[in-house]
């Protein structure tokens, strides 16, 4: 997940602390373990069936093109896991006036009430920024799609891990039904997320890959397949600059999973071609701190071949802009609609950029809500929900953008941009 403190991750800390705090709590988890499966923790009942929307029952022309904007390509329905299948037609279906109402309503508060259903979902919300808040947006309107869900309950941890661990435990207390969050913190949070599914609660974690020996504590992972879109995006990268060049790589907070899934895959293929690595850097996934990392770039008179960070390279381009200089490539997971912006800049400057991205799993929600609302009907979702993501040149998906859309938001959102405005102004 893209968190930041306050904007896409927690405050700095030192990799060995936060290892050791996974490491005592990964412990305690494991001595609680208890089996997985396709339902929630062991007492929790299956609700009445309600509307199941799936794919054959929505708008074929509609459900294409959800996809295509989701994933930046055209992918076929039959390619897609069950799951996901059927969370992309809940997305299909445009809200309706009350709905949008709901949306609005929802939002701008802790909580709301639906005034139908049985189920609460609980959206565990790591950190508050722009990503954040379209990620929250989108599984926001994912469960308004289903008749079956009463309640949508929110947390924000503001990125702190002890914080995680409090409100996971405040989302136990309430009796929430389904808990759908992005494990960032990895084995750190895994007593937590035990402790809800042994009290009878769904929980789906979604994004970023838990570590192995923690994915009894869920009832299913819907993660993201990062080794696989760094791998191809490093390919994309040798194929185009050739062997024997550098990279500089950055990322959010020292020790966070995301990188420690991605960074080995890339290194691989750009080790196997005799790149080397010039820098490492961490921004904490704050704007701030990546401008801080771009202008330490630039004043180190280092010129690698490519830059690659876990999110959006807009400041890492901007000097070359200015300067009218050919800048180094770009490979992120996520970009804001900012960057297709100064690409276009960068064109209209005479720089031809090289650039690729992914679309932005903020999405990533969306299959969570979907997958916790199957659970606890009863319904067959394989411990683990596998989601590939491709790798594409930003030239591809210029025509995505829209001065409709807000700069700050990732490519791509399937809100619409009023309902984008509305969830990045919310608190």
């Amino acid at each position: 997940m893209k968190m930041t403190s306050p904007a896409r991750s927690g405050p700095s800390r030192n990799r060995p602390v936060l290892q050791l705090l996974s490491a005592f709590v990964l412990a305690a988890s494991l001595a609680a373990c208890s089996t997985t499966g396709s339902s929630g923790g062991s007492n929790a009942p299956a609700t009445a069936s309600g509307e199941d929307i799936t794919a054959q029952s929505v708008d074929q022309q509609a459900l294409a093109a959800t996809i295509k904007k989701t994933f930046l390509t055209d992918i076929p329905v039959s390619d897609l896991d069950p799951v996901v299948a059927d969370a992309m037609a809940a997305a299909s279906k445009p809200l309706t006036a009350e709905q949008n109402e709901l949306f609005k309503t929802c939002l701008q508060q802790g909580s709301c009430d639906t005034g139908r259903g049985s189920l609460t979902v609980a959206l565990a919300m790591q950190s508050s920024n722009a990503w954040g808040n379209i990620f929250r947006g989108e599984a926001t309107a994912q469960a308004l799609a289903y008749p079956q869900v009463k309640r949508i309950v929110y947390n924000n941890a503001n990125g702190d891990v002890a914080a995680v661990l409090a409100n996971l435990r405040s989302l136990i207390a309430q009796k929430v039904d389904i808990i759908v969050t992005d494990p960032v913190f990895g084995g750190a949070i895994a007593s937590a997320l035990q402790q809800a599914k042994q009290a009878g609660i769904t929980v789906v974690t979604v994004n970023t890959p838990l570590p192995g020996d923690a994915a009894s504590s869920v009832s299913a992972q819907v993660p993201l397949a990062l080794c696989e879109l760094y791998t191809e995006g490093a390919q994309a990268l040798v194929d185009e600059l050739g062997n024997d060049k550098s990279y500089a790589l950055y990322t959010g907070i020292p020790g966070n999973s995301n990188a420690a899934e991605w960074q080995p895959c890339l290194k691989k293929v750009l080790d196997g071609a005799g790149w080397t690595q010039t820098t490492e850097g961490f921004t904490q996934w704050t704007a701030q701190g990546a401008a801080q990392a771009a202008n330490a770039l630039l004043a180190s008179g280092q010129e690698p071949a490519a830059v690659i960070y876990d999110y959006t390279t807009d400041d890492f381009l901007k000097p070359y802009i200015d300067d009218r200089k050919t800048p180094p490539a770009f490979l992120s997971d996520v970009m804001n609609h900012s960057w297709l912006t100064m690409i276009q800049q960068a064109k209209d400057a005479g720089i031809t950029p090289k650039s690729w991205l992914a679309s932005s799993h903020v999405w990533f929600g969306r299959f969570g809500v979907t997958a916790g609302i199957k659970i606890r009907e009863g319904r067959d979702v394989p411990a683990q929900v596998p989601v590939r993501v491709p790798t594409v040149s930003s030239d591809s998906v210029l025509d995505t953008n829209s001065p409709d859309i807000p700069s700050s938001v990732p490519v791509s959102s399937l809100l619409t941009p009023e309902h984008m405005n509305i969830a990045l102004a919310a608190p």
